[in-house]
């Protein structure tokens, strides 16, 4: 389909609809209200059924059993190599198995490119399942799409355009609680790393979706700094103009390239 649009829909936290003509990849779903400790504090816009989900890692705010289940259509799950028996439950989809390097054919022109992340391999303390975790490039009609799930920097980011510069970066720039762990990207770091890339476009993820429950009403006031401080660093690396920020169900739409 290389004459049809290619819309990315950021639903919240790392979960991104990117939708070409009638083929639809959502990625990392987190749509629940509550995760484990966490509340959700902007409500989730609702999905279509989608062909393919694309999981990065096996951390509960990015492969989470009940999130998955809300997700309609029937396809495949995508998940880093060795997390398939997390997904068998799921019913009517079939898991396929990646590490970087793979391409996974979703539809005629519509590839998923699974690529390198710097990030933890574990499901947590209560799990012994391990897989190294991936980011994808979705490539169709022409454009290319980076999501790099949960990541710090990595030497490979400098070569993610060797198949053709990438349109549209979708990078973590925080968390889910008011400081950070090891093996992420902060605003400085994020904007270290759409200095790399490159990108035509950078759209910061992963920020002021969840944090956890508390005693107070209302949303933590920490929840939004991470959008303004990554503001100001791409500024520092003279990228400001490549910032396109999208609150949870709003979209950014390219045209094929011709």
């Amino acid at each position: 389909m290389p004459d049809a649009p290619l819309t990315i829909t950021w639903v919240g936290h790392a979960t991104v609809l990117v939708e070409v003509g009638d083929v639809r990849i959502v990625t990392d779903p987190a749509l629940t209200g509550r995760l484990a400790h966490l509340r959700r504090r902007v409500p989730p816009p609702a999905l279509p059924d989608v062909d393919v989900v694309a999981i990065s890692h096996l951390h509960l705010d990015h492969l989470h059993g009940p999130s998955l289940r809300r997700v309609g259509g029937s396809g495949r799950v995508v998940v880093p190599r060795g997390a398939a028996s997390l997904v068998a439950s799921l019913p009517g989809r079939d898991a396929t198995e990646v590490e970087s390097g793979d391409v996974v054919e979703i539809a005629e022109g519509v590839r998923l490119r699974a690529v390198p992340a710097n990030h933890s391999s574990s499901r947590g303390p209560q799990s012994r399942v391990r897989a190294s975790p991936v980011g994808y490039v979705v490539e169709a009609a022409g454009r290319r799409v980076y999501f790099a799930g949960d990541t710090d920097l990595f030497d490979e980011m400098h070569e993610l355009d060797l198949h053709g510069r990438i349109d549209v970066a979708l990078l973590p720039i925080w968390g889910w609680g008011p400081t950070l762990g090891d093996r992420h990207l902060d605003p400085p770091r994020a904007a270290i790393a759409t200095e790399w890339i490159d990108p035509v476009t950078v759209v910061p993820i992963h920020w002021g979706t969840y944090s956890p429950m508390r005693a107070r009403p209302g949303s933590p006031p920490w929840l939004d700094r991470p959008i303004d401080a990554f503001r100001a660093a791409l500024a520092e690396h003279d990228r400001a103009d490549r910032l396109s920020v999208l609150r949870p169900g709003e979209s950014l739409t390219l045209e094929p390239a011709r």
